[in-house]
């Protein structure tokens, strides 16, 4: 966790393959099934609050917020990874991170997110964007990467199975890759009350 959050100051982004480890990825998947299952995803839009809009031309995905307060025993332990996971990182480049808010992503073959920050205008709140891989057997061919831009150049991140990614979500613009089959994904934030930013040292190039 430590490496992560060192990483990140750094860099401002972070790829860490198996973070989630085989046992866990499928029951989340699976946890994943059975929500889309019971119909409680819905289509993602922009903006929140009366500007919230669902707009085909800027993405195409369907999430489900699970409850924390009434969390599964697969849920809890997704969420002791992720307040683990706050807690190195605040240790290490002291945001003050107080909370954590996070959904289930679907994309179907034709899917995508047009580039984007994920930070609201008139809300900042949110420091850190996490990314949690839940594919099975990911093929190149399937797309979906994940693409982060830094200045000109840009990293793509394939979406396997077990990977984590996490980045500034108030600098690092990315956006999800058009797919050609069925992509799958736990996606949050940590979040500060105060407006603040780590110290880091460079920024990678991609």
């Amino acid at each position: 966790m430590v490496a992560i959050a060192t990483e990140l100051g750094d860099a401002g982004r972070c790829v860490c393959p198996n973070f989630l480890l085989p046992a866990l990825q499928r029951d989340v998947r699976l946890d994943l099934d059975a929500a889309y299952r019971a119909g409680q995803f819905s289509r993602a839009g922009t903006g929140q609050g009366t500007s919230h809009l669902v707009r085909d031309d800027v993405r195409r995905d369907e999430v489900y917020w699970p409850d924390q307060a009434q969390a599964n025993a697969v849920q809890l332990q997704l969420w002791a990874k992720t307040a683990a996971l706050m807690q190195a990182i605040n240790r290490t480049l002291f945001l003050g991170l107080h909370a954590f808010e996070g959904h289930y992503a679907s994309y179907a073959a034709g899917g995508f997110y047009q580039r984007h920050v994920d930070a609201f205008a008139d809300d900042d709140a949110r420091m850190v964007s996490l990314v949690l891989y839940l594919n099975h057997d990911w093929q190149p061919s399937d797309g979906g990467r994940l693409r982060m831009y830094d200045q000109a150049a840009h990293v793509d991140v394939a979406p396997l199975g077990g990977t984590l990614v996490c980045f500034l979500s108030r600098e690092v613009e990315h956006e999800v890759m058009p797919t050609t089959a069925a992509r799958f994904s736990f996606v949050g934030w940590y979040k500060t009350a105060a407006a603040s930013g780590p110290k880091r040292k460079s920024r990678a190039r991609g």
